[in-house]
């Protein structure tokens, strides 16, 4: 095939030169005088022109089914496809998935037979060689049969764009870029409670020690939540980072969390790094990656009365002490969707103030280290309900609350039917002084 496609340029060549030489006859001659040898300068071959192709060796089956055989990077430039009829279309894409070039390619399909007369037929079968420029960011190339309009096969060029690499290090078009993670860093409150979203960030640190940059990087990151917590969103992330030698970067991302089940749940977060282009190697992958995980406290939601007896719940910072009563109450009282004990309170785990005080961990402890069973609501015939509740109590005010606050809350733990839990609860209050 390739020996009629050059002898068709031979003929192509010969008939140019007939129709040109009747015109340099009648023009004047001294104008196409052919130089003096001596005055044309001597070639010189450029040792380092980087000039490169991507093969690929196809097997089709048949016009629309085939399988790729081999790739490989030739350092001999490609050929032009100027003039190449349109049988199939080379498709050729980069890392970000754009299409970079469109070319026309003869189907190795296609072949002349000899006989009476030479004709061309197309074949059931058959191998043949696609050779495309290089292209540090080629990523595949995808081989169409125009007629038919349809793809044939997607060539992964890549492989063989990281081997080439590995072999030639010192290729203008190469690079070398140890990347790393250096830190997954996830930051949330103390505690989550039953059924209420809390919100988890975490911030990554990716960077490139060297030798070669800028080196254009693809961050990944992914969360997987144990049972009894669900996280939003739970699809792995990708981003594309420029990480030049020396300056890392940092990546921060917030996920929404939700306890599904009380106790201590956890949720592990990876991230990892590594080249985008198939031309930059990295000698060391071991530090690519990096897992963190994120124990969250589930605590069960309680109901409060702080100040048993009152309505409005008003608080005097400067006050002695204040009563708060955890109740004891069964699934679905109040709204809670479980059933708790107040009485199985652990008394020196208490703390009361604002939601902000004690979601860093703050706040008050119990005044008499121990809780006060009792029906908290006995002073209200209509609301008894004959249960033992925690009544609490604690001092100093002005170290839990400020004049903003309009919510008092309890966090402590619990004896659970399987060990000890977390819970938590909280009432308004109106701050008079």
């Amino acid at each position: 095939m390739n020996r009629h496609r050059s002898l068709f340029a031979v003929l192509v060549m010969v008939l140019l030169t007939l129709m040109i030489a009747p015109l340099r006859g009648s023009a004047d001659s001294s104008r196409f005088d052919d130089p003096d040898p001596a005055t044309i300068p001597l070639p010189v071959l450029d040792h380092d022109d980087p000039a490169k192709a991507v093969v690929a060796r196809v097997t089709f089956a048949s016009r629309t089914q085939a399988t790729v055989d081999r790739t490989s990077v030739s350092l001999q430039r490609a050929h032009t496809h100027i003039g190449d009829p349109p049988i199939l279309k080379l498709n050729l894409t980069d890392v970000d998935g754009t299409v970079t070039d469109r070319l026309n390619a003869w189907s190795p399909l296609w072949v002349f037979s000899h006989g009476d007369t030479e004709r061309m037929d197309v074949r059931q079968s058959g191998s043949g060689s696609f050779v495309v420029p290089f292209s540090p960011a080629l990523s595949t190339m995808t081989i169409t049969d125009v007629a038919l309009n349809r793809d044939v096969v997607t060539v992964d060029v890549k492989p063989a764009i990281r081997d080439f690499c590995v072999a030639h290090p010192a290729d203008p078009d190469c690079l070398e870029s140890d990347l790393s993670v250096d830190a997954v860093e996830p930051a949330a409150p103390l505690f989550a409670v039953l059924g209420e979203p809390v919100a988890v960030s975490v911030t990554s640190t990716v960077s490139n020690v060297g030798p070669d940059g800028p080196a254009d990087a693809r961050v990944e990151r992914t969360v997987v939540a144990g049972p009894g917590v669900s996280v939003t969103p739970a699809a792995a992330e990708t981003t594309d980072v420029s990480l030049a030698v020396g300056t890392p970067q940092r990546l921060a991302k917030t996920y929404s969390v939700t306890c599904t089940a009380p106790g201590a749940h956890t949720l592990d977060f990876t991230t990892s790094v590594t080249p985008k282009r198939a031309s930059v190697i990295d000698p060391d992958p071991t530090d690519n990656r990096r897992t963190e995980r994120l124990t969250v406290d589930c605590a069960v939601p309680v109901t409060i009365n702080i100040q048993p007896g009152t309505a409005r719940n008003p608080v005097n910072l400067g006050g002695s002490t204040l009563p708060v009563a955890v109740l004891t109450t069964t699934a679905g009282e109040y709204g809670n969707p479980l059933a708790f004990d107040a009485t199985r309170i652990d008394a020196p785990s208490l703390r009361f103030g604002s939601p902000s005080l004690l979601l860093l961990g703050r706040g008050v402890p119990e005044l008499h280290n121990r809780i006060h069973p009792e029906d908290s609501l006995e002073r209200d015939e209509a609301r008894r309900d004959g249960d033992l509740d925690a009544l609490t109590h604690y001092r100093p005010r002005d170290l839990a609350l400020t004049t903003a606050d309009t919510t008092g809350c309890v966090f402590g733990r619990f004896r659970g039917p399987s060990g000890p839990l977390s819970f938590y609860g909280c009432d308004s209050i109106t701050v008079v002084g």
